[in-house]
């Protein structure tokens, strides 16, 4: 009898035993989940992180090596090489892309200096603002390209307005009397042809061989400077074109990184789709640009003079450097579209 009793104790006494046991690991699992939950936040904060130096990286090799063409092109044009020894229009552009290249130098080394923070303190949120930041300064240096493009539309207006005076000079092959004939083209107004104050008409006096000669060559180097002018515009334009492209998809950035850190997993997919959308767009927008500017390689031709030559040279080589910069983009926004899609599919399981 006192044996049954032992007996039918001893799995009791057992089970009291190993209840703290399981009341201990039951507690664990949510402890767990919470760890690994924390654990994923963060490397998503690390894998955004690296995504974003990685485009700035890219973004300011991009900007130095269109430094280095312009900067090639300045020196020919200060050294004689280029029409009419005009340099002035690319040194200022110059100056845009040492500013642009020193602000985009300035950002990615916050951005690091951010990240190695971020790894060190193995926080969940990445932070958003300096996304905010990349976003419009984009959108300020691209206004800033706005104006300089209106600034050299102007330009190029007073310098067409001195080619037809010349012109008409030329085909005349007289000018006003009691003018220097070799200053004419700087002083030549419309107004000085017909005068309606000047009872007698206009009075001239016929060029020489030499002055014609003159003026000819004159016209020619402005011919050639307006090609340039015309270049210039072109580069401007798809250099623009680039930094809207760019501060777009920091805005977007932006939204993300506001919840990439965040235990609301509604809130994230809905912005890794919106990431996705945007890369896509962006792709869509850069193959047309890119067969634009194949066609436009294509439509260059060795024929003309030898400024036009020059000028045709210059201006394959940036549409080749352009081409060049939207293949590499086009690659890798289809490499982080495909990363988010993963991430959307990892976000999925989590739920």
């Amino acid at each position: 009898m006192h044996f049954s009793k032992l007996h039918v104790a001893r799995p009791f006494a057992v089970l009291l035993l190993l209840l703290p046991l399981s009341v201990a690991a039951a507690a664990d699992v949510p402890a767990t989940r919470q760890q690994d939950a924390s654990a994923k936040r963060i490397a998503r904060g690390k894998a955004f992180f690296m995504r974003i130096s990685d485009e700035l990286g890219r973004t300011l090799l991009f900007a130095n090596e269109a430094i280095a063409l312009v900067s090639e092109q300045a020196d020919n044009a200060a050294q004689g090489l280029g029409p009419g020894n005009k340099a002035n229009e690319r040194l200022g552009l110059l100056e845009w892309y040492h500013k642009y290249v020193d602000w985009l130098s300035g950002m990615s080394a916050e951005l690091d200096l951010e990240m190695n923070n971020y790894f060190l303190r193995q926080q969940a949120d990445p932070g958003s603002a300096r996304y905010d930041e990349l976003a419009k300064g984009s959108r300020k240096l691209a206004n800033e390209l706005d104006e300089r493009a209106l600034k050299l539309e102007e330009e190029k207006k007073k310098l067409e307005a001195r080619m037809r005076q010349l012109n008409a000079v030329i085909l005349d092959r007289r000018i006003p009397v009691g003018k220097d004939a070799l200053q004419l083209a700087r002083e030549l107004s419309p107004a000085n042809r017909d005068n309606p104050r000047d009872r007698q008409g206009p009075r001239y006096r016929d060029l020489t061989d030499d002055e014609v000669l003159y003026f000819q060559n004159e016209l020619r180097l402005d011919e050639e400077r307006q090609k340039y002018f015309e270049c210039l515009a072109e580069l401007e334009k798809y250099e623009e074109a680039w930094l809207f492209l760019k501060a777009g998809e920091f805005e977007k950035l932006y939204d993300l990184a506001r919840v990439i850190g965040g235990q609301g997993p509604g809130r994230l997919a809905y912005a890794f789709r919106d990431m996705i959308r945007t890369y896509e767009a962006d792709r869509a927008v850069l193959k047309r640009k890119n067969s634009e500017l194949g066609a436009k390689i294509h439509s260059i031709t060795g024929t003309g003079t030898l400024g036009t030559l020059d000028r045709l040279e210059e201006l394959s080589r940036y549409y080749e450097k352009m081409k060049y910069r939207y293949e590499r983009h086009i690659e890798w926004l289809g490499a982080q579209i495909g990363s988010y899609q993963a991430d959307l599919i990892e976000l999925g399981k989590e739920q």
